[in-house]
């Protein structure tokens, strides 16, 4: 991550974050900057808040030694909104997971006030918010980041899923350039490499609906729809087209295959066109067998799966609003 850092003050505050009690010779060492560069960044951080500086003696005597830190209140806020959940995440200046709250909310068009309410219910537990980041799919996404700006007064970023997946694959120690693939009712691809990151649109998948025998016409693409249809006693082993017209009788797990192959082509154009180091694999519907067989398919060994939950997203929009803040 120092690699892809260009500005030298930036460089300084994550070799301190990442650090404990460093000094201005080992912030340099750790760096490759000049002494006068570290000392000029340590001033300027300590100036904007960012980081702690004291001195104290060698336990052995001698010379007086600077201790520098970042400031452990510093937060970067996530918030994201997966499968009818709310959820805010705080992280300090070395990225860790620090506080979190979550809430459930109707699906559709969310209310400013719901999310504006859960960034106060964690500005109570993190009262130091630096950056903000959301990753949500909404109607409404521009007036709720406008209302977070004005009501925390600080600069709030959006972000999407897909990209939130990607930033938690860079603080989990992936080489740059790194991808993420979302696989949902559509599949969508962030990656981030030496211009910044990006995001893509793959499109849609087709979604054949599962006839449940109760008259419900139910998506195929979510796992835990699936996952209900196939242990009721009423899946009848076949699917209606969304058009709602029956088509010939076809198993659950033909469809899976099916999707598996279409999944593992979208990898390989993503690895032909991006050729990153890593690529991650997420999605609702996926299970680690279908995976292995995308994986398979596709013959990509720089292909890792994510099982996430909710609080992940959070958690990522939170890394997203850290780098783009402060360390890109």
């Amino acid at each position: 991550m120092m690699d892809r850092i260009k500005d030298n003050c930036r460089k300084v505050l994550f070799a301190v974050a990442a650090g404990q009690d460093l000094s201005k010779l080992e912030i340099k060492e750790r760096t490759s900057l000049s002494m006068s560069t570290v000392i000029s960044s340590v001033d300027r951080l300590v100036k904007r808040g960012l980081i702690t500086f004291s001195e104290e003696r060698s336990p052995r005597g001698g010379k007086m030694r600077s201790v520098i830190n970042a400031r452990p209140s510093a937060r970067a806020y996530g918030i994201s909104y997966k499968s009818g959940t709310l959820t805010a995440t705080a992280t300090d200046l070395k990225g860790e997971e620090k506080e979190s709250v979550s809430q459930e909310v109707a699906e559709g068009v969310l209310p400013v006030h719901s999310v504006l309410s859960l960034a106060f219910a964690l500005r109570d537990r993190a009262p130091d918010p630096l950056a903000i980041a959301l990753s949500l799919n909404c109607e409404n996404k521009q007036d709720v980041l406008k209302a977070l700006e004005d009501r925390l007064g600080v600069k709030a970023i959006s972000a999407s899923n897909t990209a939130a997946v990607v930033y938690l694959a860079l603080w989990r120690g992936a080489e740059i350039p790194v991808a993420a693939i979302g696989v949902g009712n559509g599949v969508k691809c962030a990656v981030i490499d030496g211009e910044g990151c990006r995001t893509m649109d793959f499109g849609k998948l087709l979604s054949p609906g599962l006839s449940a025998g109760d008259g419900r016409v139910l998506s195929a693409l979510s796992a835990s729809v699936v996952e209900e249809v196939l242990r009721g006693s009423n899946y009848r082993g076949h699917y209606f087209m969304q058009g709602g017209r029956p088509t010939e009788t076809r198993d659950l797990a033909d469809y899976s295959r099916a999707l598996a192959k279409t999944i593992s082509a979208l990898v390989e154009i993503a690895n032909v066109t991006l050729s990153p180091q890593e690529t991650v694999l997420f999605g609702e519907y996926l299970s680690e067998a279908f995976f292995e067989r995308v994986k398979e398919d596709a013959d990509a060994q720089n292909l890792v799966y994510y099982q996430l939950d909710k609080r992940a997203f959070a958690l990522g929009s939170a890394l997203c609003a850290l780098t783009k803040s402060f360390f890109s």
